[in-house]
């Protein structure tokens, strides 16, 4: 069932024409359910209303649910980018620099027809300076955290290589994208595998995440130019930071999950740390294994 559910977001986001096989009236249930848990439930109603060329249907009434989700979506979406622009123009008359993390910042990497489906939970901006300048209340509504310094995870030495990145490449953290200001395409691609670690060491790590990278990765088309800085390379970036296991881990998952290229891929995939992620990722059972996995490769690091 896991499997046809990979296969289900593969159609989702362009990957694949059809599942394999005709799911069971029970299994629908199970996707809508797992797609709502994992925060993909609008972009997957776009792969089941794919899946009704092929003569795959699900029950009726499920149908209507999912539908009425994933136009609930869209609803939210359409409000929520217009006042994100408009935080980021108030900031800028306070001398604020700032720059959409997540979100509508990741949208534009979306194939069109799904730029409105992708579900929003909150959003963050990155502030250059900030310490409480501005009134936020009115902005509550959009969920929008201001972060005046990126993070990746509580190690004192990995945050400390983290913030001398950003500096040095300041140029490339606040970049124009139509009316909003976003990291561009290739510190994105960082900034995302350091969001995925963040969110993995709190818990919160979900398939809307690895979505979102799956398309920042799958735009580049495997242009090494968007892997270089100036000073480094995202691999060797990423190996300051001490994520190379991780960061492979996540290529693997990428491929298996979603069925990117490996040629496309900045890192090779490591299935070991994959499964390991995988398994986390969608809640499997305790297993001693995994508890050792995570206080090995992940516990002790973060003590640093």
């Amino acid at each position: 069932m896991r499997k046809l559910f990979f296969e289900l977001m593969q159609v989702s986001v362009g990957q694949l024409d059809c599942v394999s096989r005709f799911p069971e009236p029970n299994e629908w249930q199970k996707f809508y359910e797992l797609a709502k848990k994992q925060a993909v439930i609008g972009v997957c109603y776009h792969g089941v209303t794919k899946l009704f060329d092929y003569g795959l249907v699900a029950p009726q009434e499920l149908s209507l649910d999912w539908m009425a989700e994933a136009e609930e979506i869209k609803e939210v979406n359409r409000g929520r980018t217009r006042k994100l622009i408009t935080l980021q123009e108030e900031l800028q008359k306070h001398h604020l620099r700032s720059s959409v993390m997540t979100g509508p910042g990741l949208t534009r990497f979306y194939d069109r027809e799904l730029q409105m489906l992708r579900y929003t939970k909150g959003i963050d901006v990155y502030v250059f300076g900030y310490k409480n300048q501005l009134d936020l209340s009115q902005w509550a509504d959009i969920n929008v955290h201001i972060l005046s310094e990126l993070r990746v995870g509580k190690s004192r030495q990995r945050n400390n290589r983290l913030d001398k990145w950003v500096l040095q490449n300041d140029d490339l953290m606040f970049r124009k994208a139509g009316e909003m200001v976003v990291p561009s395409h290739s510190a994105t691609i960082l900034i995302q595998l350091t969001n995925l670690y963040n969110l993995f060491i709190n818990k919160r790590l979900l398939m809307r995440n690895l979505m979102d990278l799956f398309f920042v990765i799958r735009f580049a088309q495997g242009d090494s130019r968007l892997f270089q800085y100036p000073q480094n390379t995202l691999e060797g970036v990423i190996k300051d930071l001490g994520l190379t296991r991780f960061t492979r881990g996540i290529m693997w998952l990428l491929q298996e999950v979603f069925a990117l290229d490996p040629k496309i891929l900045p890192l090779e995939p490591l299935e070991e740390e994959g499964q390991y992620l995988l398994s986390q990722i969608m809640g499997d059972a305790f297993s001693f294994h995994n508890w050792w996995h995570h206080l090995w490769h992940y516990s002790w690091h973060e003590l640093t």
